[in-house]
């Protein structure tokens, strides 16, 4: 199994993302060539459309600018679903895109962020997934 372990882990988050945006009303289609997009969330009520690229941490990337991607990313055990050109200005007034990883290497990421940074992003909190298989288990056992 820890062969595959990245790949069931990636397929395993991006099914967790799916069912949260479902709830949402989205609906989700997968890009049959990831160009940077993994996948592409629809809610057809109100036209709403996310392209979004699915990471394991906090992240920016010089190759996401300008392209209205959407990064999908873990934060204290919640998902959050953020403009990246959003995060790429958040990152820029704290000076992080002044670092190596950002001006040599083109990417910035974080696993640790503060309880501020988590505060900041609130807005973009996904439901807990915990709470929508609940609620949805209750509709099933009605």
């Amino acid at each position: 199994m820890s062969r595959y372990a990245s790949q069931t882990r990636e397929a395993i988050n991006r099914n967790t993302v799916a069912t949260l945006a479902m709830e949402q009303g989205f609906n989700v289609f997968l890009p049959i060539f990831d160009g940077g997009i993994d996948f592409i969330l629809y809610r057809e009520s109100d036209g709403a459309l996310r392209k979004v690229q699915l990471k394991s941490r906090w992240t920016i990337d010089q190759k996401y600018v300008g392209r209205d991607i959407w990064i999908v990313f873990p934060m204290e055990n919640e998902w959050y679903l953020v403009p990246h050109d959003k995060l790429v200005a958040s990152a820029e007034a704290k000076g992080t895109t002044k670092t190596t990883s950002w001006t040599k290497d083109g990417s910035y990421s974080s696993g640790k962020p503060s309880k501020a940074e988590i505060a900041k992003w609130a807005e973009y909190r996904l439901a807990s997934i915990s709470k929508v298989v609940a609620e949805a288990a209750e509709e099933i056992a009605e």
